[in-house]
């Protein structure tokens, strides 16, 4: 009884290890390639917009973007930040977009034309300083662009959607 112990005990072991070690190579094999396919989760965003964009098209003074944290759903997201106002773009595929636009819609936001194949606009909410936001949905998925602050207004963030929509 305990020889046959021992023994399922080394299979067990020897086991244990192959599966230890197929789970870890194929843990970093699957990270290596997702870290490989797919960009920086915000390099794509900050390439939409530069500060001097911001200033022409708004009149906010920003700093360089900065891309954002990778998000379930977000595909890239970046901030310019300036005195007392930040501008974020954020891109998102079609269904995370479509389900901000209908949440959007159902708490008082109002359709925007001219701009992808749907969009609605909101006021943000106060504690971010106030502003705009605009969501998009687009042939690229969708995308959203917020110009918070107490100088994000409706118009600024239709100005940069118009110029975001145009780099996509």
């Amino acid at each position: 009884m305990t020889r046959c112990f021992a023994r399922y005990a080394r299979s067990f072991s020897v086991i244990a290890s192959i599966s230890a070690a197929s789970f870890l190579f194929g843990f970093v094999f699957s990270t290596a390639n997702l870290a490989s396919a797919s960009p920086d989760p915000g390099s794509t965003a900050c390439t939409l917009l530069t500060p001097a964009d911001i200033a022409k098209a708004t009149g906010l003074m920003v700093d360089n973007g900065t891309a954002g944290p990778p998000i379930p759903g977000v595909l890239g997201k970046c901030t310019w930040t300036g005195s007392g106002n930040r501008v974020i773009v954020t891109l998102s595929d079609a269904q995370h977009m479509q389900n901000t636009i209908e949440a959007t819609e159902k708490s008082g936001g109002t359709d925007v034309p001219g701009l992808g194949s749907k969009a609605v606009g909101t006021k943000a909410a106060a504690f971010t300083g106030g502003g705009y936001i605009v969501s998009v949905i687009d042939t690229k998925g969708g995308f959203g662009v917020s110009t918070l602050g107490n100088e994000g207004g409706r118009d600024r963030a239709i100005a940069l959607a118009k110029i975001v929509e145009s780099r996509r």
